[in-house]
């Protein structure tokens, strides 16, 4: 039973995150720019990221030796990633961003191999052949710039894909000293710093804000938190493995969301790259898993 919770809970996690760049189109339709939208949903989220170090009693200091760390987790991290899929989204559809922005193991691979020296696997190579092949059908390659596909939003996403991998792979060893909500807490903290310090916000205090635009603010920083903490509580019942492989169900149900509420359509060639994608993460994960 408790396995069964853990599946769900993962599942849920999911569609929050699939839902999460349908809410973003949204609000971009109401006039709102990649930047503000960034910046107000950043504050709330600073608000609920402290709120939860608050709830569950933890300890706020991170040692020296983590300082830099923590600063790469935020600024490059949480704060690059953010910019260039927000931007990405603002340039094309919230399909084809989140297929390119979920290619991001195959990067973690690739840091690995030039930056940590770890030797790639037989099965690690095909992995990243699959997901590279995925990309270029994803993009349709041979008709990039010739298409209405953007490709500024496209360069734009798998930068995305890039910092979130370095992303994961820093956030890693952050983890292992110190708590999720810490972790979580002062990445978003950051990352609205490095914000308002390049932006000078000022002009947003004459921005003025329908009831709508407050409410899909308010439901986009809340799908942006929320679905870590739906997820973390899946993956200590199922391990991470399972739960990696179970988080690739955002792909479909991004897919399914976008053609729903937003009418996009992806070509036969897209949909394969896209499941050559997904295929990929589950074969790596599936692979650690033995």
């Amino acid at each position: 039973m408790c396995n069964w919770y853990g599946y769900i809970l993962v599942v849920i996690s999911a569609v929050f995150f699939g839902a999460s760049s349908i809410v973003c189109k949204f609000t971009y339709a109401t006039g709102l720019a990649p930047v503000p939208v960034l910046l107000m949903q950043g504050v709330l989220s600073c608000a609920i990221s402290w709120g939860w170090v608050l709830v569950t009693n933890q300890a706020a200091g991170i040692s020296r030796s983590l300082l830099l760390p923590m600063l790469a987790q935020g600024i490059i991290g949480s704060f690059l990633t953010s910019l260039l899929f927000f931007i990405a989204l603002d340039e094309m559809g919230a399909s084809l961003t989140t297929l390119l922005v979920f290619s991001y193991p195959a990067f973690v691979l690739v840091y690995n191999a030039i930056f940590v020296g770890r030797n790639v696997t037989p099965v690690e190579k095909i992995v990243l052949v699959m997901a590279f092949l995925g990309i270029v059908f994803c993009v349709d390659l041979p008709q990039l710039g010739l298409s209405h596909m953007s490709t500024k939003g496209i360069l734009l996403a798998l930068g995305a894909a890039i910092t979130y991998a370095f992303m994961n792979i820093n956030g890693e060893r952050l983890l292992a000293e110190v708590a999720l909500p810490v972790v979580t807490a002062w990445t978003q903290t950051l990352s609205l710093m490095m914000l308002v310090a390049i932006y000078q916000p000022v002009w947003m205090l004459d921005v003025s804000l329908s009831w709508q635009q407050l409410g899909l603010l308010a439901t986009g920083g809340g799908t942006l938190l929320i679905p870590i903490m739906i997820y973390m509580a899946g993956l200590k019942r199922i391990g991470a493995g399972i739960a990696s492989i179970l988080s690739t169900a955002e792909i479909p149900i991004t897919l399914f969301l976008a053609w729903l509420l937003l009418g996009e359509t992806l070509s036969l060639l897209q949909v394969a790259g896209g499941m050559l994608i997904m295929l990929s993460v589950m074969v790596l994960y599936y692979y650690r898993m033995e």
